[in-house]
């Protein structure tokens, strides 16, 4: 028994206070009737008014307050966000498109410490979908090279379009291969 008390004492001790604060409560509408029922409607009415209107004042301004400080914090993240996307857009693209743009290739080490770098900064800045695309773009460049050129491209689309959808755009129209049609003229045969 003494074992039993020691275990759930605390959950004994928590029903209880939940029992009394529905007692108090129960008691203190009770209260609140009794007295409203004594006074004059007109007056009734007048306070319930008042009331009401206090109440919906102070719940508009605390969720105007809510709204505002939500607003402030995306607009300090999209602010973090928009230099560091643009900068992984850039290596992604120099990268996956440098022999279509004459540029020298990256060496396989500049590979690994970009991806490194933009892999630490997208666990910080990046949306949920954002890191995942990134995690499966860095999957399927992993892979056999020559075999998944394409594939690397598809999910290099997937990425971009959940970079811009993180930074508030709507991608409506941006169906499978719409955006790659910016930089490939021929995806089309690919899809």
């Amino acid at each position: 028994m003494r074992e039993f008390l020691k275990k759930y004492s605390s959950a004994l001790l928590g029903f209880f206070f939940f029992i009394a604060l529905i007692f108090i409560i129960i008691k203190v509408i009770q209260i609140v009737i009794d007295t409203f029922s004594k006074i004059n409607p007109a007056i009734t009415t007048g306070i319930i008014a008042a009331s009401t209107t206090i109440i919906v004042s102070v719940i508009s301004v605390l969720y105007a307050k809510r709204i505002e400080h939500k607003s402030t914090l995306m607009k300090e993240h999209r602010e973090k966000k928009v230099p560091f996307y643009d900068d992984l857009v850039r290596f992604i693209l120099s990268f996956v498109f440098a022999e279509k743009r004459g540029i020298t290739p990256l060496s396989e080490q500049e590979i690994i410490n970009k991806l490194t770098y933009f892999t630490e900064d997208l666990i910080i800045w990046g949306s949920d979908d954002v890191l995942n695309a990134w995690i499966e773009f860095k999957k399927v460049l992993m892979t056999n090279a020559e075999q998944h050129s394409i594939n690397v491209i598809f999910e290099v689309e997937k990425l971009l379009l959940v970079i811009r959808k993180d930074l508030g755009h709507a991608n409506k129209g941006l169906i499978r291969g719409k955006l790659l049609s910016a930089f490939i003229n021929d995806i089309d045969e690919y899809l």
